[in-house]
């Protein structure tokens, strides 16, 4: 979503265009291989493309990654940050719960690296506590998507909402995956969605104002989300179980534009 962010520069664009891409090809390698054996072969391949990236041999072969070696450079892009991508999706593969918020948490900033700590390093920042907030800002865009395709998700068996909180919510993970949660799933549902749109007002809190102005794309995205949720809360939680919404396209730029122009401050 960054990448179409209208006032970047050229190589800026090229940069989040790149990592976006990379992202997508992972998660391409997760939900297409119907095999998770040949998925973690082809993670562990992507892994050592990724580790060429900062060898000074054995350069990257994938198109993709010759893409990305110069932009590491330029935008001081860590393998740490990039090996995050490779363990979230493994472990995606790996785990079949989460026992609690934090296990999920940590799967969550892991998974949201690019739109999170990578796309803040190339928009720019002046102050170390900047990448605090772009953490979070990747943390809570990940929940929130994981949020809006529960119901998606169960339709192929996959249930990201830990163990610790269904069992509070005296909700069997089974009736989840058969889409029959009832009032208390309902209310499961109701409390986790006021959780995240708290958490987006405690993420824009972070962000340090000497930096607001140039991680205008990152705020651009949280203001993506929350208006997802909004959507979310408008059409009916226990809906995401149906059907999965979406922020169209256009309200998305229309977004990008009034946070360039005004900022995005969480309301409510």
């Amino acid at each position: 979503m960054a990448f179409r962010f209208p006032f970047l520069s050229r190589s800026q664009r090229q940069a989040l265009i790149v990592l976006y891409a990379l992202q997508q090809e992972l998660q391409d390698v997760v939900q297409d291989c119907s095999q998770a054996d040949l998925a973690l072969t082809t993670l562990s391949w992507w892994e050592k493309q990724i580790s060429g990236l900062f060898a000074a041999t054995d350069k990257p072969e994938h198109p993709l990654m010759q893409a990305l070696l110069p932009l590491v450079g330029l935008y001081c892009l860590p393998q740490s940050e990039l090996q995050a991508l490779i363990d979230a999706y493994r472990t995606e593969l790996t785990q079949a719960r989460f026992h609690d918020m934090a296990q999920l948490r940590r799967y969550a900033a892991a998974a949201g690296m690019v739109q999170g700590r990578l796309s803040s390093r190339v928009l720019g920042f002046s102050v170390p506590q900047t990448l605090d907030f772009a953490g979070k800002v990747g943390e809570v865009v990940e929940l929130v998507r994981l949020f809006s395709r529960i119901g998606a998700d169960a339709r192929q068996g996959k249930l990201y909402i830990p163990v610790e909180t269904l069992q509070a919510f005296n909700v069997p993970a089974h009736l989840v995956i058969n889409r029959q949660g009832g009032e208390e799933f309902k209310t499961l549902l109701n409390m986790s969605m006021a959780e995240l749109q708290q958490q987006i007002k405690s993420v824009v809190a972070m962000l340090p104002s000497e930096d607001r102005r140039r991680q205008r794309g990152s705020l651009a995205v949280l203001a993506t989300v929350a208006a997802l949720l909004e959507e979310i809360r408008l059409d009916g939680v226990e809906n995401i179980m149906n059907y999965q919404l979406i922020v169209p396209r256009a309200r998305q730029q229309r977004l990008a534009w009034k946070t360039w122009l005004f900022g995005f401050n969480p309301v409510g």
